[in-house]
């Protein structure tokens, strides 16, 4: 049985979004929306500016620039508003289409963040309220009033576990790689923390707000991507971390399809590439959402246990900023656990996000069937690991106190179906023996987090996801190799020492971290790390070149852009050409499909050979084996549906 969009959901969707309008209009009159002012409003023509126009006689100005390997001129049209501004009466509700604005928009600039406490680079409060905007980079613009277009669409999702990041490059990220070979890609903000996720259990504020941002994102590049030069029939999503989850519960939603679990006309994305991130992982879903909103109520001032109208009427109320300082003081023990995130809202009914369990959904085969690329970096775990050990007084707490602070750095207090210290004990003992956490034991640290929060989930996924998958196909990767860089060197601060050695030139290439090296002080291939193959990095001084013949680090980028593109352009990384005989890659490797039981993946290295193996498969076992929360339908049999 398939879910389906009923007339009921949509008509209740449209009486909604009449009702949100009125409200949007309403909430703007007493807001503080940025405004575009006419001194920032181009002329057409002037300045030699790109230039879109849509058929409902909206222009967008956008800039140029030159890509940073081939030198081809590519277009940018920034900090285009897709949603209406959350702000007053619509904050924690849906998001709606964005207000008339004028015309011709000057799509320039950086779009601003959505407001978040930045945990990742420890600068405090960021972004801001009003900031529903995308941005899209495209190599050509069509004319009208055909549009042709051929360029298959990626629209991006950033990380920070629902709680921080977001769309803009700021200089870190910049998308000519992809360019480059002819697709386009769109970035996109969403709500994020208690803006894009407080839930209160009921229609006061269901919640998932951050990922319906995302609905209406993909929502406004299959109506306006065509004349931007993309084909809106041909929409890959993807994104890394929170994500990548973004990814996969954007495949469970109903919200994305049209009217079944197959691709027609109506669906929202054609194919999804999740990197280091799934529905599994265990800060994908926050199973006691209410109790956080009213956490957060108290912390404010706005404590109604009993009334969650009066609760959300109040923290509404509020200056945002209020909200934003006092996200610190919800983390139980450092940045554990994320306080916000996806929550199931099954009570919903037609009108759920997302219904049930992502678990249950997959073995239902309720989701939509896309073709599904998803992998990980052998080192995903690092980036916590370094951020802890460089703290000695977080350090001193795991070793003085395992039983408090290990089940809430292991998300075990929500997903344990035992005593979450007995568990975390077992854990501990497995990976790290007798010995204590500290630079002595870097590496069973880092295996540790990245089997629990990045491995295991993926594995767990992918075998239930890919085995109910029917017409089309997954693959799965694990980058092993270490290049030049690492996002190691943004996510975190550095400690005195660190910075002292970056002032006597220790930060170049000849930094342990950035070498093919894995030891104490070699943090290996860590979280992110996949992109900075997949796009450029001003702000780190990266471009790797478009050679096979050239470094290591520029061969596996160049293999790792054309299997991406390839993928985002025929569902297939390495797909058969016509005239090459079967036996011969014209893509120097061949990248199997992914099928349960037969672990067909790709190690992403110099030799790009295609494995037939269980990652890590004992310790895999020992994960599976542990009575958590996700393992508990582990011995239903599995029957073709």
């Amino acid at each position: 049985m398939e879910i389906r969009v009923t007339d009921r959901l949509r008509n209740l969707f449209k009486q909604e979004e009449a009702r949100g309008k009125k409200r949007a209009m309403e909430a703007v009159t007493v807001s503080t929306r940025r405004k575009v002012e006419p001194s920032a409003v181009a002329p057409e023509g002037t300045n030699g500016q790109p230039r879109v126009e849509t058929p409902e006689g909206v222009v967008y100005l956008g800039d140029q620039h030159t890509t940073a390997r081939q030198g081809r001129r590519v277009y940018a049209f920034t900090n285009i508003p897709y949603a209406a501004p959350p702000l007053g009466d619509l904050r924690f509700r849906k998001p709606f289409p964005p207000l008339p604005f004028s015309s011709p928009y000057n799509a320039t600039g950086e779009a601003p963040s959505c407001l978040h406490w930045d945990n990742l680079t420890g600068r405090g409060p960021v972004g801001q309220e009003d900031c529903l905007y995308l941005n899209v980079y495209t190599h050509n613009i069509p004319k009208a009033p055909t549009y042709p277009n051929t360029q298959p669409i990626v629209v991006f999702l950033h990380a920070g576990t629902w709680m921080a990041g977001g769309g803009g490059s700021n200089g870190l990220l910049q998308p000519d790689y992809l360019l480059e070979n002819d697709v386009m890609v769109v970035t996109v903000n969403h709500r994020l923390g208690p803006f894009g996720f407080l839930s209160t259990g009921d229609g006061e504020s269901p919640g998932n707000y951050g990922l319906m941002d995302q609905v209406r994102a993909l929502e406004w590049v299959r109506d306006n991507g065509r004349y931007f030069g993309g084909m809106n029939d041909s929409v890959t999503i993807m994104g890394s971390g929170a994500g990548g989850s973004s990814v996969h519960l954007l495949i469970l939603s109903p919200w994305t399809r049209g009217a079944s679990i197959y691709q027609d006309e109506y669906c929202l994305m054609h194919r999804a590439i999740s990197h280091s991130g799934t529905a599994y992982s265990p800060h994908a879903i926050v199973r006691n959402p209410k109790t956080q909103a009213l956490r957060l109520g108290v912390q404010v001032g706005c404590g109604s246990p009993d009334d969650t109208k009066a609760l959300m009427a109040c923290l509404r109320s509020l200056p945002a900023s209020n909200i934003n300082d006092n996200i610190p003081a919800l983390y139980e023990w450092d940045d554990e656990p994320p306080p916000f995130g996806a929550v199931i809202d099954s009570w919903q009914g037609d009108e759920a996000f997302l219904p049930d369990e992502p678990h249950h959904l997959i073995r239902h085969r309720q989701f939509l069937q896309v073709p599904w690329l998803m992998g990980t970096n052998k080192d995903d775990g690092a980036f916590r690991v370094q951020d802890i050990l460089q703290d000695s007084s977080l350090t001193a707490s795991l070793n003085k106190d395992w039983d408090k602070y290990g089940p809430l750095l292991l998300n075990l207090k929500a997903t344990s179906c035992k005593d979450p210290k007995e568990m975390a004990r077992d854990i501990r003992k497995y990976y790290m023996g007798s010995k204590k956490f500290g630079h002595e034991s870097t590496i069973e640290f880092v295996e540790m987090m990245t089997d629990r929060f990045f491995l295991y989930p993926t594995e767990h996924a992918a075998n239930d996801h890919c085995y109910y998958l029917k017409g089309q196909y997954c693959y799965r990767y694990q980058l092993v190799y270490s290049g030049r860089k690492s996002f190691l060197d943004v996510l975190n601060k550095e400690t005195p020492y660190q910075q002292t050695s970056s002032l006597l030139g220790g930060r170049g290439a000849s930094n342990p971290r950035f070498q093919n090296t894995r030891d104490a002080q070699g943090w290996g291939v860590s979280f992110l790390d996949e992109l900075l193959y997949l796009f450029p990095s001003p702000r780190l001084g990266l471009v790797y070149k478009q050679d096979f013949n050239a470094d290591s680090a520029s061969r596996i980028s160049t293999h790792m852009i054309m299997f991406w593109t390839n993928f985002i352009k025929g569902s297939d990384p390495t797909p058969q050409l016509n005239g090459w005989p079967d036996d011969v890659s014209p893509w120097g490797a061949w990248w199997e499909p992914y099928y349960p039981n037969y672990n067909y993946w790709l190690q992403i290295d110099p030799e790009m050979e295609t494995k037939d193996e269980q990652m890590r498969s004992t310790q895999m076992s020992f994960w599976g084996d542990l009575p958590l929360f996700e393992n508990r339908d582990n011995n239903v049999i599995r029957d073709e549906l």
